[in-house]
């Protein structure tokens, strides 16, 4: 039954010249569109989605900052920081800003950053002296296309002033 409406169909089509023309230029118009879409806009490396930078904003106080790249976002609930081989040096307790909420076929309810996050981190220090210190900042985040990047880590080496 459906062969002889694709017969009639494919004779119409090839008949109408203007039909065949238009259908056939729309045809490619969309296949172009097509293309774009899956192929134009490729995916950023992580570092350039996500860029962490953190700096000493004194001697007990680390500023941290992430530039989301747009069409980009963070979770916040998977944001944690850590001093590697800081002798006599904690991070104090911090607060990690509110992000906007937003529903994840993965993660469920969770919260979002994107354009950027910046936050202060107290540092607990046992010693006066300078020193050098290693922050890990571990996070998470996705593109808004849905695709989301593995879990990623940066270590930025810092170097803290005398404490007074």
């Amino acid at each position: 039954m459906l062969r002889p409406a694709l017969i009639f169909l494919t004779a119409f089509t090839l008949s109408s010249p203007t039909f065949a023309a238009d259908s056939l230029d729309q045809l490619v118009r969309n296949a172009a569109a097509l293309k774009l879409n899956l192929f134009g806009n490729e995916l950023l490396k992580p570092e350039q989605a996500f860029e962490f930078s953190a700096n000493v904003k004194n001697d007990h106080t680390l500023y941290v900052s992430w530039e989301i790249a747009p069409n980009y976002y963070l979770y916040r609930e998977k944001i944690k920081l850590e001093l590697i081989d800081a002798k006599g040096v904690k991070l104090g307790n911090f607060t990690i800003p509110k992000g906007l909420p937003k529903h994840d076929e993965a993660f469920g309810n969770v919260e979002i950053f994107s354009c950027d996050l910046n936050f202060s981190v107290p540092l607990i220090r046992e010693s006066n002296a300078a020193q050098t210190i290693t922050l890990r900042a571990s996070f998470q985040g996705c593109a808004e296309r849905g695709v989301c990047y593995p879990p990623m880590k940066k270590e930025i080496v810092l170097e803290l002033p005398i404490s007074k």
